[in-house]
């Protein structure tokens, strides 16, 4: 009995640790990736990003050209008048800023425009001579089209799975330095584009597409994005191209020069441009690193058209233009905030870029993960044998807080996202199973 009892206490945590390192490496239920994910965004929510205005250090600020519910009360319902969107662009312009980004789609023609409203009212007679006169006035998108040639415009879009044959336009062009990045990046079949005019016109346009996690929570976000074999960038990297006047993007992936890969197509590791190269993940996504709100970021849209308006408050700055207007909020759950406006993930992730301060997951972070849990659980089999349950228990103990501690320390201080909680339940589980 004594001998069974004791290759049970050798084989049962043994055991434990092997299937520990093999879900650190299929997890088919994703249960450790949702620790992991869950154990980042605890650290985000004790610690967030602190706010910095980018203005002070890269010279540019973002900022929100707010469409809340008081510019609605003032301005009108949405989607607003072509005019009314030419005129925002033109005074932001002519106030400083450096450009104008829209997290909207411009797709159909606009419905309060002159010839719009002539095929309303139809071929009513009484109104024969008033129709020749509204015929003669510019169409409202011609106005828009043409304001946005004389200003920094990037236009957004979204991809789609459902295939169409809609085509965003391309404004830049991308080199590779390595392997093709397009098979590291997610597909999409079809797009939600903006009239082609608008995009003609406009000196940029980009994807605000978001790759969701399982939990809908958003922690990373794509730098490129592909429809078929066309690459696009993201609404955030056109505004970046746009700011430094550069033609074309480098896309850095396994293979390139200066990159370790050891022979393997580990996917991308940087994206350049301009004077700019933003590490990413394999897949070409970059982790935001949250801050909590920060008003100082908001000017509402009716304030910029209004007489008294202050132009130094966004001279300097790239606006982005989205709504936050209850009923038009494009929601999306944050690690801080469970439903953000979609078009702050992508100031945040701007800011994050031109302030130089990137949240990253290293490329050797599961193989230290993992040798951890190695070497952890190995000592805990060696002492479940050799010494008492408590003096085996300060040591699992004293482990785990090493873990922990490790942790924190490299999140809050080196911006390393490392996960301690998938070897300490491990050395738990195993000091306990053993134990008993």
């Amino acid at each position: 009995m004594m001998f069974s009892v004791r290759r049970l206490q050798d084989l049962v945590p043994a055991i434990i640790l092997l299937a520990a390192l093999a879900l650190n490496y299929l997890d088919p239920f994703f249960i450790i990736t949702n620790i992991r994910n869950e154990t980042f965004d605890l650290y985000q929510r004790i610690k967030p990003r602190e706010y910095t205005d980018p203005a002070g250090i890269a010279g540019v600020g973002v900022k929100l050209l707010d469409v809340d519910d008081e510019s609605l009360a003032r301005i009108g319902q949405w989607p607003w008048p072509r005019t009314v969107i030419a005129e925002l662009i033109a005074r932001a312009t002519n106030a400083g800023a450096y450009a104008l980004v829209f997290d909207v789609v411009f797709a159909e023609p606009d419905r309060t425009s002159p010839e719009q409203f002539l095929r309303q009212i139809g071929d009513l007679p009484q109104l024969k001579n008033a129709a020749r006169e509204i015929s003669a006035l510019p169409a409202h998108d011609e106005i828009l089209a043409d304001v946005m040639r004389q200003a920094n415009v990037v236009t957004g879009f979204t991809l789609t799975q459902a295939e169409n044959s809609f085509e965003p336009e391309v404004k830049a062009g991308f080199s590779y330095a390595g392997d093709d990045p397009r098979q590291f990046l997610p597909s999409f079949h079809g797009a939600v584009t903006n009239l082609s005019k608008l995009e003609q016109a406009a000196a940029g346009n980009g994807s605000f597409n978001f790759v969701t996690e399982r939990d809908n929570i958003i922690r990373r976000v794509p730098l490129l994005l592909r429809k078929e074999d066309t690459l696009y960038p993201s609404l955030v990297m056109e505004a970046l191209r746009i700011l430094q006047g550069a033609k074309s993007y480098i896309v850095k992936s396994s293979g390139a020069n200066m990159t370790e890969s050891f022979g393997e197509q580990t996917g991308l590791s940087a994206v350049r441009i301009g004077r700019v190269e933003v590490p990413t993940t394999s897949t070409g996504q970059v982790w935001v690193h949250y801050t909590e709100d920060a008003p100082q970021r908001r000017v509402p849209a009716w304030e910029l058209l209004s007489d008294d308006f202050d132009p130094a408050r966004i001279a300097g700055s790239i606006l982005f233009v989205g709504p936050s207007a209850a009923g038009l909020k494009d929601l999306r759950a944050t690690p801080l905030n469970p439903a953000s406006a979609g078009v702050e993930v992508h100031i945040q992730l701007l800011e994050q870029i031109l302030l130089g301060h990137f949240l990253s997951r290293p490329d050797w972070a599961q193989g230290a993960e993992v040798l951890f849990l190695i070497s952890f659980g190995v000592i805990i089999l060696i002492l479940l044998r050799r010494v008492s349950a408590l003096a085996c228990a300060l040591v699992a103990f004293s482990g785990i807080a090493f873990a922990v501690g490790l942790s924190w320390y490299l999140y809050a201080y080196q911006l390393w996202l490392l996960d301690p909680i998938g070897p300490s339940v491990t050395a738990g589980i195993m000091f306990v199973s053993g134990t008993l």
